[in-house]
């Protein structure tokens, strides 16, 4: 077989596999509750590997690798910011979220926030919030359905909007038939692939350059900004740079798709353990991804689209057989954070918008649409997927990340500032967004959140510390 064939036959069997266990769960759907958060009975393997998954799609693999080949030695800020982020919330959000979505019998984030207060305020908390995730998600969609067609248009060729529809249908089947059990399932058997890929990868590529001695010599003589740790910024700008890159831990606390493994975790016990599964997980995937990136940049010239270093490594070292394997976990990566935000825009509509009681089937119709309108967007208006990752993940993280914190400290506050704190969370995360760049973007990763988060503080009645 040539080189296209055996990887092709490869990313197939793959992703019937997929296919297989969504079609192996589906009979465990029964109810919305089932669909959305897999009946509340998940195991610390699949809590913990699926979570970091879902969290590290393309923008991890393609971009994180990107980023330092073109960015150097700064970047590691950005790795710092990830893994932080994620053990603080493992550590103190975690538990709080199970203990309330278990008590008041709760499946999403935006019930959790709007959780106490009377009908009115309520639906608008709900409106607004579900609002936010499906204009926030379809983007965030998009970027992993355009790495799965920049994957498959740098291996093969192929056509982009192809490629696009080809990895949104085999999502869609999965999701469809299995649900958020399917989705954990599969998004673990994914997250091993990338770990996996994060562990092989960069000890090839020093290995290729000459080992660990040539690489310590290459990045001693690296010439411009590449060895700075700042990127060359001095002063303030330093300072902005390094928050910029370490504020991205603070989006932990508001992403959805994150936030429902605490909801579906079989009990506390689960939650802890999954805490260092999941830290473990962290340091080898952004790592790994990052070690590549910088050993990656005295392996190739350069590249138009430095988020393709990844491919270029693989094509360079690797027999085709293992390319396969490799743009299989490329896929998995795409696959394992796209499927748990189309069911989270899924359960946006089927409940937090009061349709919790119509039937699975109209649920699954909702999910079919919002993968369509995610795919159209990758194709219409392509972008740099950590450009457009960040950009969703800052506008959740600064809209419900505060009230969330907020939530779980007991903080006493009217439904109308919880909702002006959403809305001013979300809004200048987009409107810093549209400024032009600063370093790290520290303007557009961290006001945003601080002003929400400072808006609740002043507007709060009283601090129960005490725990739940």
């Amino acid at each position: 077989m040539d080189k296209p064939s055996i990887i092709i036959t490869t990313l197939v069997l793959y992703k019937l596999f997929l296919i297989l266990i969504g079609w192996s769960s589906r009979k465990k759907n029964k109810t919305i509750e089932d669909y959305f958060v897999g009946g509340k009975r998940l195991g610390p393997i699949i809590t913990s590997i699926s979570y970091a998954a879902s969290n590290s799609s393309a923008w991890t693999l393609l971009g994180v690798s990107g980023i330092a080949f073109s960015q150097g030695i700064s970047t590691l800020w950005l790795v710092i910011g990830v893994v932080g982020g994620m053990f603080i919330s493992w550590s103190l959000a975690a538990p709080s979220i199970y203990k309330i979505t278990q008590k008041k019998n709760l499946i999403t984030i935006p019930q959790l926030i709007s959780d106490g207060y009377e009908s009115k305020g309520k639906r608008n908390i709900l409106l607004v919030s579900s609002f936010i995730i499906i204009f926030s998600f379809t983007f965030y969609i998009a970027s992993q359905f355009q790495g799965a067609g920049n994957a498959l248009n740098d291996t093969f060729g192929l056509n982009i909007v192809e490629s696009i529809f080809l990895s949104a249908l085999v999502i869609y089947i999965y999701t469809y038939l299995g649900g958020y059990l399917a989705v954990s399932i599969t998004d673990t058997i994914q997250g091993f692939l990338m770990a996996f890929t994060a562990l092989i990868m960069p000890i090839m590529a020093i290995v290729k350059i000459g080992g660990i001695s040539e690489l310590y010599r290459s990045i001693l003589t690296a010439s411009g900004d590449f060895l700075s740790f700042s990127a060359g910024n001095v002063g303030l700008g330093a300072v902005g740079l390094i928050i910029g890159h370490l504020g991205i831990g603070l989006g932990y606390f508001g992403q959805p798709h994150l936030l429902n493994r605490f909801i579906s975790a079989r009990d506390l016990n689960t939650l802890n353990r999954s805490k260092n599964y999941a830290l473990i997980w962290y340091c080898i995937v952004f790592l790994g991804m990052w070690l590549l990136g910088i050993t990656g940049h005295f392996m190739i010239g350069d590249l138009n689209n430095s988020e393709n270093i990844f491919f270029h490594i693989s094509n360079e070292i690797f027999h085709p057989a293992f390319q396969g394997i490799l743009l299989a976990a490329v896929i998995s990566a795409i696959m394992s954070t796209a499927d748990s935000q189309i069911l989270v825009c899924s359960s946006s509509i089927s409940v937090d918008l009061g349709m919790q009681n119509n039937s699975l089937k109209l649920s699954r119709i909702i999910t079919g649409v919002v993968i369509l309108i995610s795919a159209l967007i990758a194709i219409m208006i392509p972008d740099k997927i950590f450009s457009r990752v960040l950009f969703a993940w800052t506008a959740m993280g600064s809209a419900f990340g505060p009230s969330v914190i907020a939530k779980i400290l007991k903080w006493e506050v009217k439904a109308s500032s919880v909702l002006l704190s959403i809305l001013i969370g979300f809004i200048f995360a987009v409107f810093f967004f549209l400024l032009p760049n600063t370093p790290g973007d520290w303007l557009e990763r961290i006001v945003p959140f601080i002003l929400s988060l400072s808006y609740l503080f002043l507007m709060k009645k009283k601090l129960v510390l005490k725990p739940l």
